[in-house]
């Protein structure tokens, strides 16, 4: 217990792990795992020393005091990276009811519609807007 309240009350007031911490050190595996087939020296070392940055800047930012400052920059990240993240799940989810649904775009509100994937002309009235239109599929 003693190993791990040292540990505890040297973090405390320190930043600590954050979304941007995660997405540095998941781009610095990646960048582990492409230098392994990398069998030119001047890139090896290229790659090794962006690998090496990521990790000195994730440690230097978990154990900043500045948790305002890290604070923001998690922030605007998060502003940039979300809407990809959201973007990369729906299409994920189009692609997995593809079968069973069809996606498309209200004409009047530009909404996302999900309708069932059945031959023929329907009628479809959006839920966002109320506004009805015709789709044949």
């Amino acid at each position: 217990m003693g190993f791990f309240n040292k540990i505890r009350q040297f973090m405390a007031g320190r930043y600590g792990g954050d979304a941007l911490n995660l997405f540095m050190l998941a781009v610095m595996l990646i960048l582990y795992i492409v230098n392994l087939f990398v069998w030119n020296p001047v890139a090896h070392w290229i790659i090794f020393g962006v690998e090496l940055a990521l990790l000195v800047l994730v440690i230097l930012r978990s154990l900043s005091r500045n948790i305002n400052m890290r604070s923001l920059e998690n922030r605007r990240f998060k502003k940039v990276f979300d809407p990809v993240k959201n973007w990369v799940k729906f299409q994920i989810k189009k692609f997995k009811d593809r079968k069973e649904f069809k996606y498309l775009k209200c004409p009047y509100c530009k909404a996302q519609l999900r309708v069932k994937n059945q031959k023929g002309s329907h009628g479809v009235r959006c839920p966002k807007c109320r506004g009805e239109f015709k789709v044949k599929i």
